[in-house]
């Protein structure tokens, strides 16, 4: 057995060498991918690009989910267009079968979600140099699978959850597994018969065990992984030898099993100078714990303060031993009590701090503690005694300085009620080029009446006059990423919230309150806001040359200005949130390609107002009620309105004005003074839209080349009301029931009317004013006047020419129009048809200028 594998590992390395030599230099080309609405692409389906592709291709995937099992078999790239695995899934279409099968050399796959196989979510087979990175795999039998001979290739940042296994290697050598999270499986990462792999830098948590070598899986490095809360073990060890296992931290109940297991796996390398996983200046060994907070080896001393443990630890009780185990942090509590009470460590929050080590907690008792306080310590937490963040008060010193300012990472402020007054610079709590800090459940004021100042470059940076407000931030964070703002109550300053250069943070379920600014995003990306409250103030969210954030969940009202308000920012996402009795709810300006999801704005000046080039954004499913305007898009281009319901505004539903290309699609808009308003707009597509109870269905003024198709307009004063508009087409829509015309058109010229239902309308189903040339052909008429022509209408013509095709009377010409009254004594319904073709036998002259010379013929009536 040991004879065959070391021939296949030859036969593996001469494979290689054939393949790097024989790489093809024939230029790449992009093969795009989309199965959705909007713009057109190559395909439809990733296997139908992979299939056209040649070696080298990249194949580029917009955006949506596709259902699918994908064989690749020449040497190319996909890659979702996004690069988020959140917005790009593949499920599996045959359960029983991979998602994704790779079966050639040299195959990229990146930045997918990838679900729903019973068989494997990535399997290659026998294949080299593949890189795997950024996806997320969940709910498959297997995550990633790399199986006989599959050598030599990279699994990157990839997220694994749900699996039986999360990555399996079989009988596979030299491949790189780093970064990786793997939780909730059965196996972490699995090893059989697979030698001479990397496994660096994962995260493996919460499986039933980490990870697995078993069979002839030998001379692995296992190196900087977290290896945590696995239930059975964290490391199972099975018949293997010659693995180098160091600087990684294990907790877990069983940190290491083994069975037939050989003393030749090394636990740790020589002592080297270098930032351990602990956070020690030297790698060594290992970081042991347990989740019952035990450290290991128990009871043992770094004399020499270098991280290494001074004692060797023999790992579970067997023959295996670390012999230069890392030091946990072993964190210690210390205590600040200014006033009556118990007796603490020191009466000063600063003093404490000075004496701390990274790791340990301040205990801050109830009281009132003047102080402006420096936080350098790493991994602080400064915590009330007290359940009541109200009675443990951090109050400032200095007016002129931040009452907490954070230069260290990993620090913690919690419960503590925190007051000014602070002038305009300063901040309650400012963190500045850190990262994990928690900043949760602390209540923030500023007594101070000071105007706020522009920090950033001149008055272009801010949106509004500041004047007459209050001063200073609540919580500011400069330069920093990964941190968590909970919870926390802020009111009365100029910013409750600043976020300036950060990036990546969360801030979750905070309040602000009474400023110029509940939360204020600025040159900063990726952060989350989740389940916010902004009230009260001039302008409750504000983002600012920001891109990639996702505001969910907010509760915005009562803001003078605006609710949510976007600057020069692109790829934003704003879903799920209320906004209410703000002067305007949502607003972008100069701002592109952002979501708007499942939002409800109401009682407010303008719902939502998009102007000043703010293009292609998608607003889907949101819902605009009791506002002045609903829905208002202005000198913006390349929008897409689809799904958003307006009512009861006192102006328009959707409005679009000075705009060009915008796309309004499957709305419903009703009981609105005009439920959807095109002013000067051109090249838009109005289509399958719901318009009813308005004075103005659809008002198109000064707009033209715009397509309304397939649109219901029922039950207005006007269904659609053209004026001033030229070079439009008016096709398969329905215009009924509406009090006065079905359709109008004023000084309107140019003009395509086909296909359209015009129903029992009450004075005309078409009203033409000095509208001329248009062409009026196979639309149903069926109201008691169906049109009436006032002023000049020269070179209307009322058919076009007698073309062989279905109508809209389901003859087979298509010729005029169908004109029928509900008494049954229309034109169309009571002149005869001799020859059958559909046509009747004379023409239909409305006046001396409009004729029909093709009226369609029969009886029958269509609703």
């Amino acid at each position: 057995m040991m004879r065959v594998k070391a021939i296949l590992k030859n036969i593996f390395v001469v494979v290689l060498t054939l393949h790097l030599m024989t790489a093809g230099s024939a230029a790449a080309n992009i093969i795009s991918v989309n199965n959705g609405a909007g713009q057109t692409t190559d395909f439809t389906t990733i296997q139908a690009a992979v299939s056209a592709a040649n070696p080298g291709d990249e194949i580029v995937v917009k955006p949506g989910i596709y259902e699918e099992n994908i064989v690749i078999n020449k040497r190319i790239s996909i890659v979702s267009e996004s690069g988020n695995f959140s917005d790009t899934i593949v499920r599996a279409a045959d359960v029983s079968q991979d998602i994704f099968g790779v079966w050639a050399n040299g195959v990229s796959i990146k930045g997918f979600g990838i679900s729903g196989s019973n068989s494997a979510g990535i399997h290659v087979f026998e294949f080299t140099d593949c890189s795997i990175e950024n996806n997320k795999l969940f709910n498959n039998s297997c995550g990633i699978d790399l199986y006989i001979m599959s050598s030599g290739n990279t699994l990157d940042n990839n997220e694994i959850s749900d699996c039986v296994t999360g990555i399996s290697l079989g009988g596979s050598l030299y491949n790189n597994l780093s970064n990786n999270l793997i939780l909730k499986c059965s196996n972490g990462i699995s090893l059989f018969d697979s030698s001479n792999n990397i496994l660096e830098n994962n995260t493996i948590s919460q499986n039933t065990e980490g990870i697995y070598l078993t069979g002839e899986s030998n001379g692995n490095t296992l190196i900087g992984n977290t290896i945590i809360l696995n239930k059975k073990s964290g490391l199972h060890i099975y018949e293997t030898s010659n693995n180098l296992i160091y600087n990684n931290c294990f907790n877990n109940t069983v940190n290491v099993e083994s069975q037939m297991d050989s003393d030749t796996n090394l636990w740790n390398i020589t002592k080297t100078k270098g930032i351990n996983i602990a956070g020690g200046p030297y790698l060594g060994g290992n970081l042991w714990a347990r989740p019952d907070g035990t450290v290991y080896p128990e009871k043992t001393r770094d004399v020499d303060l270098d991280g290494i443990i001074d004692s060797q630890y023999n790992i579970e009780s067997s023959q295996f031993i670390d012999h230069l185990p890392l030091k946990g942090v072993e964190s210690v509590v210390l205590t600040v009590n200014n006033s009556t009470g118990p007796v603490a460590d020191f009466t000063s929050i600063q003093d404490a701090i000075e004496n701390a080590l990274p790791g340990d907690t301040i205990l801050i008792y109830p009281g009132v503690y003047e102080e402006n306080i420096d936080i350098y310590v790493t991994n602080l937490t400064l915590t009330s005694e007290s359940a009541s963040r109200g009675d443990t008060i951090v109050k400032a010193a200095s007016s002129l300085d931040d009452i907490f300012y954070i230069v260290a990472d990993g620090v913690t402020i919690h419960g503590l009620n925190i007051v000014g007054p602070i002038d305009s610079y300063s901040a309650g709590i400012h963190l500045n080029g850190v990262k994990y800090c928690n900043i949760e459940s602390n209540q923030l004021s500023n007594s101070n009446n000071n105007t706020i100042q522009d920090i950033f470059s001149g008055n272009s940076s801010s949106p509004f006059n500041n004047s007459g407000s209050n001063a200073g931030f609540g919580i500011r964070l400069d330069s920093s990423s990964s941190n968590l703002l909970g919870n926390n109550t802020v009111s009365g300053n100029g910013t409750s919230i600043l976020l300036r250069n950060s990036t990546e943070n969360m801030l979750l379920n905070n309040s602000a309150s009474g400023g110029n600014h509940g939360i204020w995003i600025d040159s900063s990306s990726n952060n989350t806001l989740d389940g916010n409250i902004l009230s009260n103030n001039k302008v409750g969210a504000f983002l600012k040359t920001s891109s990639g954030n996702v505001l969910n969940n907010s509760k915005v009202s009562n803001n003078t200005d605006s609710g949510i308000n976007l600057w020069y920012s692109v790829g934003n996402t704003l879903s799920n949130s209320t906004a209410s009795k703000n002067k305007n709810s949502i607003v972008l300006r100069n701002s592109s390609e952002n979501l708007l999801n499942n939002n409800t704005v109401s009682d407010n000046d303008y719902g939502v107002w998009m102007y000043s080039s703010s293009n292609d954004n998608e607003l889907n499913d949101n819902r605009a009620s009791n506002n002045q305007i609903g829905i208002h898009v202005k000198g913006s281009s390349g929008n897409t309105l689809t799904g958003n319901t307006a009512l009861n505004s006192t102006g328009s539903g959707i409005s679009v004005w000075d705009s060009v290309e915008n796309a309004i699609i499957n709305n419903a808009a009703s009981n609105n003074y005009v439920s959807i308003y095109l002013q000067n707009a051109s090249k838009s597509t109005l289509f399958s839209n719901v318009v009813s109870g308005s004075n103005y269905g659809m008002w198109i003024a000064f707009s033209s080349n715009n397509n309304l198709s397939d649109n219901s307009v029922s039950n207005n004063k006007f269904g659609f009301y053209l004026k001033n508009s030229s070079d439009n087409r008016l096709s398969s829509n329905q215009a009924n029931s509406n009090s006065r015309y079905g359709i109008y058109l004023g000084f309107s010229r140019n003009n395509i009317l086909n296909s359209n239902k015009i129903i029992s309308n009450s004075e005309y189903g078409l009203y033409q004013w000095d509208s001329g040339n248009s062409s009026i052909y196979n639309n149903y008429f069926n109201n008691a006047k169906n049109i009436f022509l006032q002023g000049s209408n020269t070179g209307t013509s009322l058919n076009t020419t007698l073309t062989p095709a279905k109508n809209i009377v389901d003859g087979v010409y298509l010729g005029g129009n169908f004109w029928a009254t509900p008494k049954g004594d229309g034109f169309s319904q009571t002149h005869a048809d001799e020859n059958g073709d559909g046509i009747c036998d004379v023409t239909y002259a409305v006046n001396v200028e409009s004729i029909d010379y093709l009226p369609l013929a029969g009886s029958r009536t269509t609703n």
